[in-house]
């Protein structure tokens, strides 16, 4: 009996905690009368699936909108939330081959260069902006993390989607 209860909750209970399946719904969020910047979710091409861009939930690994969207539209709500990733060190390597070849003095930035590190600190951070889809469903585009002004609309345009007003 204990062996079945950990199984259904390794198979139900994680993976509803972090990855949804679908987009949380706002409850009496009455679209048209919504302000905030429009957009409009572009045809994709016939080799994606989904978004690549577009979150369901507020981590790195949730999972993306399907391609059943298209042509949806939605209003951004002006929250933006920041997610730290901690840099990888000797101790948090994935694979004992990348430990050995791993050394964290503290001072990496001496031996690195400045594209190096723009690429190491746009990894460190994920950056969301939150918005409504005309379906009231709640989700989440990510921007550049080192973006300088996060209020920017053009930072959330892209091949996937478009701003209308």
């Amino acid at each position: 009996m204990y062996r079945i209860f950990i199984l259904v909750f390794l198979l139900v209970g994680c993976s509803s905690l972090n990855f949804r399946t679908a987009p949380l719904t706002m409850e009496n969020c009455q679209y048209q009368n919504r302000s905030g910047i429009e957009f409009k979710l572009n045809q994709l091409e016939s080799n994606l699936t989904e978004y690549p861009h577009i979150y369901l939930s507020q981590s790195r690994a949730g999972n993306h909108l399907p391609i059943s969207y298209a042509g949806l539209k939605g209003k951004l709500t002006g929250q933006t939330f920041e997610r730290d990733y901690p840099k990888e060190t000797f101790w948090r390597s994935t694979n004992i081959f990348e430990r050995a070849s791993m050394y964290d003095d503290g001072y990496d930035d001496l031996y690195i260069s400045a594209k190096q590190k723009e690429a190491r600190d746009r990894k460190a951070k994920f950056v969301v902006k939150e918005a409504v889809l005309e379906t009231c469903q709640i989700v989440y585009i990510s921007i550049d993390s080192l973006a300088k002004d996060r209020d920017n609309p053009s930072l959330i345009e892209s091949n996937d989607l478009s701003i209308i007003k």
